[in-house]
């Protein structure tokens, strides 16, 4: 029962987490930045694994970077998972667990992961670094924390 529990968990953090992140980096940076459309914006999670292709691609490869995109939340919220018994006695408040592990959510992604990926070093941009943070930190930190540890702790 309790395997159940842990992968029912898992993945209402992530899938949560994936929605939340990938409809407020549109918003952000379609309708409110205005840098760039919804098709770009998951074209853009696509191209990490293949390449300038993922650009001509269409809606198919939008919808292989949204399938990426969620891949990559569940990761992140199976290793909160994971970790949450450790992290919970060092941050025992799970807000502020949430906001710290959205700011390690945000470097890793943005100073290892699309560096690499992206084959281009991280270049600092205050915008984009403040609504960059923001997102992670309020759509995938701070509800995989809320929801790992309600579920956790009504098992």
């Amino acid at each position: 029962m309790k395997k159940k529990n842990s992968i029912t968990t898992i993945l209402a953090a992530g899938l949560t987490a994936a929605a939340l992140d990938i409809i407020g980096a549109i918003v952000v940076y379609a309708l409110v930045l205005d840098v760039t459309t919804a098709q770009k914006v998951l074209q853009s999670v696509a191209a990490g694994a293949l390449g300038k292709a993922a650009f001509s691609g269409g809606w198919a490869t939008a919808m292989a970077g949204l399938a990426f995109h969620t891949l990559i939340a569940l990761i992140f919220a199976a290793f909160f998972y994971l970790i949450y018994p450790y992290w919970k006695k060092i941050l025992a408040n799970k807000w502020v667990s949430g906001f710290v592990y959205g700011c390690c959510v945000w470097a890793v992604m943005n100073l290892i992961v699309l560096s690499i990926t992206s084959g281009k070093p991280f270049v600092f941009n205050l915008t984009f670094f403040l609504y960059g943070i923001g997102l992670i930190i309020f759509m995938v930190g701070i509800p995989i924390s809320l929801i790992t540890e309600r579920m956790r702790n009504n098992q």
